[in-house]
């Protein structure tokens, strides 16, 4: 059941990804140079979700993968979600739903028991 969910989550960072680093106006910021940075980074956790989609996740099995993307996709969330308090924009809440889904997912992963794709 995981393997479709990261199928799923990858897929998603993929298509962020690739709208942050060859279309940066849309995120409505004077800072290009800094969303295709964040878009080189979204590509590169949905490369390695991609890559872990087959494997055995959960408990100590692939702890390193569930980990920093666990990491990476909770921080994003709580950053996301307190800039769209300040300043509600539809890129941010896009972003901010498919990251909030890999924090729980990963979250999930991280606690529960190892689970066959």
């Amino acid at each position: 059941m995981h393997g479709a969910l990261l199928r799923v989550y990858a897929a998603l960072l993929a298509a962020a990804g690739l709208a942050a680093l060859f279309a940066p106006e849309v995120a409505g910021t004077t800072e290009p140079v800094a969303v295709q940075v964040v878009g080189a980074a979204l590509l590169g956790f949905a490369a390695l979700t991609w890559t872990a989609r087959g494997l055995v996740l959960g408990g100590i099995y692939g702890r390193a993968v569930v980990v920093g993307s666990q990491t990476f996709a909770f921080i994003a969330s709580l950053v996301l979600g307190r800039s769209l308090i300040e300043a509600p924009s539809v890129a941010g809440g896009v972003l901010f739903g498919i990251v909030a889904f890999g924090a729980v997912l990963f979250t999930v992963l991280m606690m529960g028991a190892p689970r066959d794709a």
